[in-house]
């Protein structure tokens, strides 16, 4: 098996180079026109490894460059294409929301971050100033824009692929008891008929009933939920409450974190902890490289770019464990260690004897994304 791993492993770091200049446009000239899931590249890769297939792997697409061989090639191409096809995906769960003094925006982006929704902010075409929503003013803008339901502000911008969404949260403050009528607006704009409206708002004292009743009311609305009014100490917690609360599934499956080290690509599952969490948003930005070095032969060790959250506790340590230390050091561990740190994550279907031969002697380069 460690032979067969070095071999494997050797391939891999060869053809790595190689392919990276190539990969894309060979991906689609010579791969099958299949949709490939993670779970196929860890078959490809289970396979490649020898180790025993969770399913039955017969007429499988595997042979993306029709050479009768399943090898690393096949592995490479596969990993690109399933990238490509995740980069083309469109989240089918919109928050579009309207703010002027932050209020609604900082509760809007807990929803996007929580539902991993794609967000839209309703845009003034004429901006609205300090001035324009001075409420002890009758005459300012906004007031004189609620006297009149039949005014429709203009929109700044549009959202080209509106189809696309079968979710639409709906983020606005109250004013003078009311939504703004710039998202009447919002409404008026689109087809609205086959899709799911959840209507959510800020306000010092005032409900969202109302508003929720003119939403309704307004366009036709192929099915709306009812919808939240916070404040503006509202948490992230208070929001996850709300959505715990709605008969949706935002996340058909569990979130994976992808280790790219010596030419491999190990798929972790992470905690559920403000440590993970943290690490997520940063990802988010786009994959990160860490230099990790080998600490007491049990451990890799590198530096994040930015310190996150700690959630220490004592812990002994298993081959596979994402751990964090000092919040500003994330380790894999290999061996057993005991001592106060978070934990991360862990490395899914693999053995300590894979694990050692993958990260190998001295220091590595591993790459941190998101699937």
């Amino acid at each position: 098996m460690k032979k067969l791993i070095s071999v494997i492993s050797s391939g891999m770091i060869a053809l790595t180079a190689f392919i990276s200049g190539i990969v894309s446009t060979e991906a689609d000239e010579t791969a099958e026109q299949s949709v490939y899931t993670v779970q196929d590249v860890q078959n490809l890769q289970n396979f490649l490894l020898a180790k025993p297939a969770e399913e039955n792997l017969k007429d499988k697409p595997y042979d993306l460059n029709h050479d009768d061989v399943w090898n690393v090639y096949d592995l490479c191409l596969m990993k690109q294409q399933l990238l490509n096809q995740q980069e083309n995906e469109i989240s089918n769960i919109l928050v579009a929301y309207f703010s002027c003094t932050g209020n609604t925006e900082t509760i809007a982006e807990y929803l996007i971050d929580l539902t991993d929704a794609d967000n839209y902010v309703i845009e003034a075409a004429a901006p609205y100033t300090n001035e324009d929503i001075q409420y002890s003013n009758s005459s300012c803008r906004a007031n004189q824009e609620q006297n009149d339901k039949s005014v429709r502000p203009e929109i700044s911008g549009a959202i080209d692929n509106m189809e696309s969404y079968d979710i639409v949260f709906l983020g606005y403050p109250i004013w003078w008891g009311e939504e703004p009528r710039i998202i009447d607006t919002f409404l008026e704009s689109y087809d609205f008929s086959d899709k799911t409206v959840i209507p959510f708002c800020t306000s010092g004292s005032s409900g969202i009933s109302t508003s929720e009743n003119n939403i309704r009311n307004l366009v036709p609305i192929g099915e709306q939920l009812s919808g939240k009014r916070f404040s503006v100490n509202a948490s992230v917690d208070d929001v996850s409450a709300w959505l715990d609360t709605l008969d949706l599934s935002f996340n058909a499956e569990e979130q994976k974190l992808n280790i790219d080290v010596n030419g491999y690509t190990l798929i972790a599952s992470l905690e559920d902890n403000s440590s993970a969490q943290a690490l997520k948003e940063l990802l988010k930005n786009g994959a990160i490289t860490i230099e990790m070095s080998d600490y007491g032969n049990f451990e890799k060790v590198g530096t994040l770019p930015e310190t996150l959250p700690r959630n220490d506790e004592r812990i002994t340590t298993v081959p596979g464990d994402l751990i964090l230390y000092q919040g500003n050091q994330i380790t894999i561990y290999y061996d057993v260690n005991t001592w106060n740190f978070t934990k991360l994550g862990h490395i899914d279907n693999i053995t300590q004897e894979e694990l050692k031969s993958i990260l190998g002697d001295g220091d590595v380069t591993a790459e941190l994304s998101l699937q």
